[in-house]
């Protein structure tokens, strides 16, 4: 690439990098056809070296299956290049062999251009006759560097202080640095970015003028900017609604009458009608451009038109456990009651251990965005190895959004349970009824995007409920829990480990209804026992619960394909006869699982064994249910 003294053959040169790597792959598509996709070399981000060195062989040319040999590439692109090549196979011919050398070079000019070498030379080669060897020469020329670099604004110039945040973005691009084309394309991006956050939605850029002189080996940059006209929000325009109120549209808006447009607000609202569950589809845009106001923003109408899904719901599952046996649940969802976005819900279950059926309704967003209302109703049978229970209970709870991913919450409860203890129930004594006053106050962290599959985050969970009891017991407790759980992938996304930790207190007298008792062991807790088996017992050694809980979980998962994976794990915990965490006493099951991808989540397959096994522990467990253990 032998340039001239005239600055029009290096025009535009930092563009024309980034665009040459399009260019090599139209150059031989029936080959690179067959290739794993491959890097774009302005990507790469190498040290500024300039030694020069090669890639391949040590002799020139190569006979052999491998990377085509490149010599007197800069140092400093060598990996970079090996990076982007293949491995050949041994040429069995010349023409062969002249079509590997073809690419390896194509690849070399192109990463020598997106790096500042506007003035190498690429010459590929091949030989031979009963072999044949192939190899490319490099020489790299100067590299360029910035002198210069520039905005230039091509309509109405933005405010003072936007200006000035512009400028500031032209940083990575100072005198003196490698002519890279990565920099420029990155800083072409934020400053259009950087423009619609400032309220300007329709900045665009056209592209850059780079100017380049051979003799002095460097580059003049000018960034040619359109910000547009700033504009504000404007009334919203809805269309589609059926059975939604549009006044409950119009409460969705994360912006003020009069605020800048930005594209974190536009998405933000998207976010919420998603969050409603109504819409099978909602698309949000800006309106054309009118005049300025006195505060020389554009009023955008927004127009905004959804597609309701339909009112109903009902869904059906189930569950199977070696220890707590078959379950089966259902649920009815009726949504969008009277307009506002409620949701009335009746669940219900049939299971081994447990029967109940429940009811709530729901009102979203009282008085503002993400405070919901709920009133809930059940009944509940429960016939454990710890206990029997017969109940009913009332509640409200309201919730807040607090963050974008901290949830809080108050509720008060009313409750009354027949409860037969497994102690009363050997000694054939009757059931004890005792009414439940209680409150609860959580807080949510939720950290990940996908709740039955978290791959990447944080979810964490703080509870204290305090509670009092009377009838055939009168005592005042308070139960207080926390659990946290952490995700990462492990090099790959296919490759995710998973920690859970927990811990459990309940302060306060002896008495507290069994159901507000710790118990671990089982599928939720620590796999490889039975149900609620690692818990403590009492004299005759039946099952009498815990007031305290500690556990923790590991796990490695591994996703083989799109619908199958597998998971290796590690539990440990039990539950505590008193106040203090029985981290002493902590029992440990380990095991592997499959996992089977659906479009709502994994379907769960797990079998563990006991590592530290006691009499009367069955040799292995096996669960099955939806979604992962934690």
């Amino acid at each position: 690439m032998a340039f001239g003294r005239a600055y029009a053959d290096c025009a535009f040169a930092a563009l024309r990098a980034a665009c040459a790597a399009v260019c090599v792959a139209l150059a031989s598509p029936a080959t690179f056809a067959q290739d794993a996709q491959q890097p774009d070399p302005s990507q790469v981000n190498p040290p500024n070296q300039d030694a020069p060195t090669q890639t391949g062989s040590s002799e020139p040319g190569s006979f052999e299956a491998g990377r085509v040999p490149v010599y007197d590439l800069p140092s400093d692109l060598s990996d970079p290049l090996k990076a982007l090549q293949r491995e050949e196979p041994k040429p069995e011919t010349l023409f062969e062999a002249r079509r590997q050398a073809e690419r390896a070079a194509q690849l070399a000019a192109t990463l020598l251009e997106s790096e500042g070498y506007y003035r190498a030379e690429v010459e590929p080669f091949a030989e031979g006759q009963n072999e044949f060897s192939r190899g490319v020469r490099v020489t790299p020329g100067p590299r360029f560097s910035y002198v210069s670099r520039q905005i230039e604004y091509l309509d109405t110039p933005p405010d003072e202080t936007t200006r000035v945040e512009l400028e500031s973005l032209l940083a990575p691009l100072d005198a003196g640095t490698p002519a890279r084309a990565q920099p420029v394309i990155e800083t072409g991006d934020a400053i259009v970015a950087r423009l619609r956050q400032a309220g300007y939605p329709d900045a665009s850029a056209d592209p850059v003028d780079a100017l380049a002189d051979a003799e002095t080996s460097s580059v003049e940059l000018t960034f040619r900017v359109r910000p547009g006209l700033r504009a504000s929000f404007g009334d919203l325009r809805v269309t589609g609604l059926v059975l939604t109120n549009p006044q409950f549209i119009e409460n969705l808006r994360p912006w003020s009458d009069g605020e800048r447009v930005t594209p974190q607000k536009l998405d933000e609202f998207r976010g919420r009608l998603a969050e409603t569950g109504l819409f099978n589809s909602a698309a949000v845009s800006l309106d054309g451009a009118g005049a300025p106001d006195a505060n020389g923003l554009v009023p955008r109408d927004i127009d905004v038109g959804l597609r309701e899904r339909e009112r109903f719901t009902i869904s059906v599952g189930a569950s199977a456990s070696t220890s707590e046996g078959l379950g089966v649940d259902g649920l009815w969802e009726m949504r969008n009651f009277t307009g506002w976005g409620d949701r009335l819900r009746v669940t219900g279950q049939v299971a081994t251990l447990e029967r109940r059926i429940g009811t709530s309704y729901r009102m979203p967003n009282i008085g503002k965005y993400g405070r919901n209302l709920q009133f809930a109703a059940e009944v509940e049978d429960f016939e454990t190895d710890a206990f029997d229970q017969t109940g009913a209970n009332i509640s409200a709870t309201i919730e807040e959004q607090l963050t974008p991913r901290v949830r809080g919450s108050l509720g008060v409860e009313a409750g009354f349970a027949s409860i037969l203890d497994q102690t009363a129930r050997i000694a054939g004594a009757g059931r004890r009824d005792v009414y439940i006053l209680s409150a609860s106050g959580t807080a949510e962290y939720i950290g990940v995007r996908d709740i039955l599959d978290p791959q990447n985050g944080i979810r964490a969970r703080v509870a204290v409920e305090p509670g009092y009891t009377f009838g055939d017991t009168e005592i005042v407790f308070a139960r207080i829990s926390g659990e946290a759980s952490i995700y990462s992938d492990l090099g790959t996304k296919d490759f995710i480990g998973a920690l859970r930790g927990r811990l459990g207190i309940i302060a306060g007298p002896n008495g507290a209804p069994p159901d507000r008792l710790f118990f671990a062991g089982g599928g939720g807790s620590v796999r490889g026992y039975e149900y609620q088996s690692v818990s403590p017992r009492d004299a005759a050694g039946e099952l009498v619960g815990g007031r305290s809980l500690a556990e923790i979980s590991g796990e490695i998962r591994w996703r083989q394909s799109d619908t199958l994976g597998f998971v290796a794990f590690l539990d440990a915990g039990a539950a505590g006869s008193n106040v203090e965490p029985p981290l002493d006493s902590m029992r440990l099951g380990a095991g592997v699982g499959l996992r089977y991808y659906t479009g709502f989540g994994p379907l769960r397959a797990d079998i563990a064994v006991p590592l530290n096994k006691e009499e009367g522990d069955a040799d292995f467990q096996v669960y099955i249910s939806i979604g992962q253990a934690f």
